[in-house]
């Protein structure tokens, strides 16, 4: 049987990974409660359902080079990020395929994307180093 389901903003929590609680600036807490540099699972997906997170990162950060297993599609509401030599503003979507490594740097005023993966994928690895990251941790 089809359904419907809605999910707003308010009825889901900023989280924080652990590494980013790490940083001074990414705990900086901004108008709606949360904190500079989180996430929200807005669908968690299944191994058939689609998966959606919201994410930002303060001004300047950077995300270490990773891949994932499942290819992405990044669409940037906020802000910019600078992947390689080029810099990404509102309205840009990004996809990148599993398996490629790639790393980026928020710009001066921080980024606010949305992350799409067809169904659930919670890897995230590093050079040399294949791991799974727990959202529920």
């Amino acid at each position: 049987m089809a359904k419907v389901s809605i999910r707003t903003g308010d009825q889901l929590p900023w989280l924080v990974s652990g590494i980013r609680a790490e940083n001074e600036a990414a705990k900086a807490i901004l108008e709606d409660g949360g904190a500079a540099s989180a996430y929200k699972i807005r669908e968690p997906g299944t191994e058939s359902d689609p998966q959606l997170v919201e994410l930002r990162f303060h001004p300047h950060e950077e995300v270490e080079l990773h891949s994932h297993d499942e290819t992405e599609i990044m669409y940037i509401l906020k802000g910019s990020m600078k992947l390689g030599e080029r810099e990404v503003g509102p309205g840009t979507s990004i996809t990148i395929e599993g398996g490629v490594f790639y790393g980026f740097t928020a710009g001066a005023e921080g980024v606010h994307f949305l992350n799409f993966r067809s169904h659930i994928d919670n890897s995230f690895h590093l050079p040399g180093k294949r791991q799974h990251i727990d959202p529920n941790a």
